[in-house]
């Protein structure tokens, strides 16, 4: 194994609690992506995206969230990228964002 392939172990506190969520995304940048969420919290969200992302871009994410009659849409920075799977933390989500996440993950599990 190389050392571009071993795995980093994440060592740097979150700062908010990540859920399991599991729903359709759409990412807009250079090009328009269309993925899943894994996980969420009020930072920001994990995904698993086929496409060629690149780590410091800027994306507007849209979550289509059950019992909400429009679709939250969010920019955010991709920070980390394992394959197809990515990590994106939200730049400046507004209060009522916050509170639609904390509302919808209230009952969900806690991501590992």
């Amino acid at each position: 194994m190389t050392s571009d392939q071993k795995q980093l172990k994440w060592t740097t506190p979150r700062v908010h609690r990540r859920f399991i969520l599991d729903l359709r995304v759409v990412v807009r940048g250079p090009e328009t992506l269309h993925g899943r969420t894994k996980d969420i919290s009020e930072g920001g969200m994990g995904a698993t995206i086929p496409g060629n992302l690149i780590l410091g871009q800027i994306v507007q994410l849209q979550l289509t969230l059950p019992d909400l009659n429009e679709n939250l849409i969010f920019t955010a920075e991709l920070r980390y990228r394992q394959g197809f799977q990515y990590g994106f933390k939200f730049l400046h989500p507004t209060e009522r964002q916050r509170e639609i996440i904390r509302r919808i993950t209230r009952d969900l599990p806690l991501a590992p």
